[in-house]
């Protein structure tokens, strides 16, 4: 990371109409949440997980409960949650937070379910793939507020359609929830700059989002610790981690606010 990039990226969000955030697992390593690919991921250690998860819950949701609360969960998933348990938002949750609460940045969409954004006071949030944070059904989209984290019971019928309610984060095999991808897409269409953070850009459909916004006329902005399929298409590279490029990115932010240039 160079003071000059930077300062680059500040001048293209200043000069921006409508800034739209998109992160991914790489934002929240640093709050103690391991990414799902590389060298420490989940997967890596513990396999690829099968594709047919949310095929299993539609099939027989009671069964799925079941092994809920006997934690028969695959090990990828039960790591996750000892560690989402624990973690806390890292200095670049919070600086997004204030970016949004100065203006700079509009809305952010993120394909995290560990709610360390909310956590931080991010307001306008797209859970891509769903929150930790609530259940929901998947006839009708209803979302309710999830009581715990380790299931003691399985969750009722929707109080409003009746249809079955699972965790709201999306499964394997689960397609985006229509309601979710629309706003997420709505967003996307209205951004003239995307902020793209600690995202691999390969998981679709949110991957496929800032490409979108640059075929609309958008300039990208990414933040990652390493090279990514985005790198070569984007408008200013910032090769850091999110905990201290974004510090620095809302302190330039900042200073231009009070001192134009």
């Amino acid at each position: 990371m160079t003071p000059t990039e930077v300062a680059t990226a500040a001048r293209l969000i200043k000069s921006s109409k409508y800034v739209v955030a998109m992160t991914g697992a790489g934002i929240s390593v640093e709050s103690g949440i391991p990414p799902f690919r590389g060298p420490d991921g989940l997967w890596t250690k513990h396999g690829t997980p099968s594709g047919n998860g949310y095929q299993s819950f539609l099939e027989d949701p009671t069964s799925w409960w079941e092994r809920e609360m006997k934690r028969s969960v695959e090990p990828w998933v039960a790591e996750l949650r000892q560690s989402v348990r624990h973690a806390r938002p890292n200095p670049g949750h919070n600086a997004l937070a204030e970016m949004e609460n100065a203006g700079f940045v509009k809305s952010l969409i993120t394909q995290n379910i560990d709610g360390l954004h909310s956590d931080a006071g991010t307001e306008n949030i797209v859970e891509i793939h769903g929150s930790r944070r609530f259940l929901r059904c998947v006839e009708c989209e209803n979302r309710t507020p999830r009581p715990e984290l380790f299931a003691t019971k399985p969750a009722p019928p929707c109080e409003i359609c009746g249809g079955p309610v699972k965790y709201d984060s999306v499964l394997f095999g689960e397609p985006i929830p229509p309601k979710v991808l629309e706003s997420a897409r709505a967003e996307t269409d209205r951004a003239d700059c995307v902020l793209v953070i600690g995202s691999s850009s390969t998981v679709r459909p949110a991957g496929g989002l800032p490409r979108i916004a640059q075929a609309n006329g958008a300039k990208l902005i990414e933040i990652n610790t390493s090279d990514t399929r985005l790198t070569p298409a984007c408008d200013v590279v910032i090769q850091a981690a999110a905990s201290t490029a974004l510090p620095a990115l809302l302190t330039e932010l900042r200073r231009r606010s009070t001192y134009p240039g």
